[in-house]
């Protein structure tokens, strides 16, 4: 509690907002990096990254106050778990960091238009959808590719961990931008060869990815729309983060494309984050829970629950099989041509 008896957690609530433009700061600075190896001075850091050294001063002890870093005795500033989550050369959540300070801070600041209309509030503020707007800028395009391979490599490992694609000769990565899950399968299993399927601007920087991955020779490049066609002959269609993009309607348009291209063996994997039927453990559950709501805000889309998701792929033709449990906030749901 603060000397005023307002709970600490509603503070950092309502300064969440300043919060999170110290850590993209941070993040665009390189700061988790430059104090890795040992702690660092303002002065120091000011001098790597060419900023004034009050206002950095004031920045380091800000995240010290939000315990990012830990300010030592001696006035330097050294890395603790949560600095090391925003680092360029670990697993974490860098990218996204970037990605949403500037695909959506301005847009989550019209919340209410989406409360009071129902409608994506993208769209509103910026006056085109997100998917308009990355085809026309590839920087963008660049950058929210980089956070989904970052969300992917986190969940990737305790997917392949719980499904078995022996049987599988040839996988369908359907909108898979630069191919991170399709990589990690191929990997896994040397007899599988990959077609990678998305529009232009997800498939960018797609084949230096692969080659860099070794997987030269072994992947297919598709470019093309999932509401015109997919590529068919797949054993296996994945679909990771795609189906929460989408109404019921859209998502459902997707679904049936899909089943159009599968033959009677095939089989499609949904691999998405899986929404509570309530919140009954707020840690454990707020990840998916705010995502459902950037859905919303973003493009009308959501989250779902499996019985949301069996009740979707039953409309499309296809029968729920299983899901597949994981040691993530994410799951798998198998499904078959009804």
């Amino acid at each position: 509690m603060t000397r005023d008896s307002i709970p600490i957690e509603a503070t950092r609530l309502v300064n969440g907002f300043r919060a999170f433009q110290m850590v993209a700061a941070a993040c665009r600075l390189n700061l988790p990096d430059l104090v890795a190896a040992s702690p660092k001075n303002s002065g120091e850091l000011a001098a790597a990254t060419g900023t004034y050294e009050l206002a950095m001063h004031k920045l380091l002890r800000g995240l010290a106050a939000c315990r990012v870093f830990a300010e030592q005795a001696d006035g330097c500033f050294a890395a603790t778990d949560i600095s090391d989550a925003f680092r360029t050369d670990k697993p974490g959540v860098r990218n996204l960091t970037l990605m949403l300070s500037e695909e959506s801070y301005d847009v989550w600041a019209d919340l209410m238009y989406t409360l009071q209309t129902g409608k994506p509030a993208y769209q509103h503020v910026r006056g085109k959808g997100r998917w308009e707007e990355l085809a026309e800028k590839p920087e963008a395009a660049t950058q929210f590719n980089a956070a989904m391979v970052e969300i992917t490599k986190a969940v990737s490992g305790a997917f392949l961990a719980g499904y078995d694609f022996k049987s599988a000769r040839t996988v369908v990565d359907v909108g898979g931008g630069t191919g991170a899950l399709l990589a990690a399968v191929l990997k896994a299993y040397p007899h599988i060869n990959g077609i990678l399927f998305d529009l232009a601007a997800g498939l960018a920087g797609a084949r230096e990815a692969m080659s860099s991955a070794g997987l030269d020779g072994r992947v297919k490049f598709v470019e093309g729309s999932f509401f015109q066609s997919v590529p068919s002959g797949g054993d296996v269609y994945l679909l990771k983060s795609i189906i929460h993009d989408w109404d019921d309607e859209h998502a459902g348009a997707i679904l049936k494309t899909c089943r159009a291209a599968m033959q009677p063996s095939s089989k499609v994997v949904l691999l998405e984050r899986v929404m509570p039927e309530r919140v009954n453990d707020p840690d454990r559950d707020f990840t998916n829970v705010i995502s459902d709501l950037h859905m919303m805000i973003l493009f009308g889309g959501q989250e779902r629950t499996p019985t949301e998701y069996g009740r979707l792929l039953s409309g499309a033709g296809l029968t729920l099989t299983r899901q597949i449990a994981m040691e993530s906030v994410f799951g798998a749901f198998e499904a078959v041509p009804s």
